[in-house]
């Protein structure tokens, strides 16, 4: 073993020292790993986030029919934007619950749908009853609704800024081609007596309302005025009552079911006055698919036709041939125009600020495929709805005479034999 005393340990640590420094300044130095010149990978670009477009409908429940109708003018409106590149620059991505046809449910999933989803925009339910319960959120969170399925004065009475309705006139004012046409037949043909019945609910009560203001107009005798409850299964008692006072006219505020409700039981009691009026049922193609021909001669209102000469409507009705496989309705057109009337106010003001949206629809006519909507300061445009009859499996339209496809078959004979 060799001895080494301090001074040789001191020695040697700094030779040892010294060689390494000229190691290191002699030798290149080897680049690590992340320093290795290599080709920089192509990110993926990163997809625009969505834009939520949201609401609830009557899928299921009393409105369950009428409201997949809305559905699917919405989803066909949100499907061609997506197609054309979306809305300022962002896929639509609709966001729709069920609401049960419930009031109530529908107001909390519009709380939801605003405070949770966080949705940028939003499209209305079906019907008045809860158009006006589900009003009453969006108008507290001050975002703009834009609704094509309750009509009725009182959800526009409230001074509300923030609901607009593409559905073209009020509820109070469905019946007015009815009396338009009642008032220019001749003198011996006139009607003289009427019976104005309606389920208990807010849109067939304003139906009822606006039906009796033009009878007391014409001078028209109402020889019975009667609500019946909201879903009701059974009106043979009061259709008996109503054939017992004999009206040559029979105005009825109803939904799809109790439409088809009232024609069953007036054929059960082998009876027909000279004219009958449904509202909602007539206007949809299922009216005749449930009743057949003794949908025949039954009258009603039309918010739409495909026969309309309107901007869109050729095009429209041929998307939703192709998308579903049949023609729509009037629900579905109502619907497809409330987006349309969206994506115009957000591409105009290119933003989504909700003031904006509402200021650019209240002040502007806004082309859609229901027609040119003109927008009155509480939000429902003026432009009236058709008078239709079914006839041979069609819908013809009777009033007004410049839009009329055939004339009326008047009166009705007074028995189903």
């Amino acid at each position: 073993m060799v001895k080494m005393n301090g001074k040789t340990l001191l020695v040697g640590a700094a030779l040892t020292i010294l060689l390494l420094m000229v190691g290191c300044v002699g030798q290149p130095s080897t680049p690590s790993p992340t320093q290795t010149a290599s080709p920089t990978p192509t990110a993926s670009p990163t997809p625009a986030p969505s834009l939520l477009v949201g609401g609830s409908l009557s899928l299921t429940g009393e409105y369950g029919r009428t409201g997949e109708w809305y559905k699917l003018g919405y989803q066909l409106w949100a499907d061609q934007v997506n197609a054309k590149g979306g809305l300022l620059g962002k896929p639509i991505k609709l966001i729709l619950y069920d609401d049960q046809s419930d009031p109530t449910t529908s107001a909390n999933l519009y709380e939801k749908l605003i405070t949770v989803d966080k949705v940028d925009l939003l499209l209305g339910p079906y019907s008045s009853a809860i158009v006006f319960s589900a009003s009453s959120v969006s108008e507290k969170h001050h975002m703009v609704m834009v609704e094509g399925g309750g009509n009725a004065l009182k959800v526009f009475s409230r001074g509300y800024k923030y609901i607009f309705l593409t559905l073209p006139g009020l509820a109070e004012n469905i019946t007015k081609g009815l009396f338009d046409f009642i008032a220019q037949l001749p003198s011996d043909q006139k009607p003289e007596t009427i019976a104005v019945i309606n389920a208990n609910d807010l849109f067939p009560k304003a139906i009822a309302s606006g039906a009796l203001h033009y009878a007391d107009k014409l001078g028209l005798q109402v020889v019975l005025h009667e609500e019946y409850p909201k879903g009701t299964t059974d009106l043979t008692p009061l259709i008996t009552k109503i054939k017992n006072l004999n009206p040559d006219v029979l105005v009825c505020g109803t939904y799809f079911p109790d439409a088809t409700l009232v024609v069953k039981t007036l054929k059960q009691l082998n009876w027909k006055p000279k004219i009958v009026f449904l509202t909602v049922g007539v206007a949809m193609p299922e009216f005749w698919d449930t009743l057949g021909t003794d949908a025949q001669g039954m009258m009603g209102e039309s918010w739409w036709e495909a026969t309309a000469p309107w901007a869109g409507v050729k095009e429209f009705v041929q998307a939703f041939k192709q998308k579903y496989g049949k023609d729509p309705d009037y629900h579905a057109a109502c619907a497809y125009a409330a987006g349309q009337v969206l994506e115009t106010a957000v591409k105009a003001v290119g933003s989504l600020n909700q003031d904006k949206i509402a200021n650019y629809i209240r002040t502007h006519t806004i082309q859609t495929v229901v027609g040119p909507l003109k927008f009155t300061e509480a939000g429902y445009p003026t432009l009236g709805p058709l008078l239709v009859q079914w006839q041979n499996g069609e819908r013809v339209i009777i009033m007004p005479k410049d839009a009329a496809t055939g004339e009326a078959i008047y009166p009705l004979p007074s028995t189903w034999s």
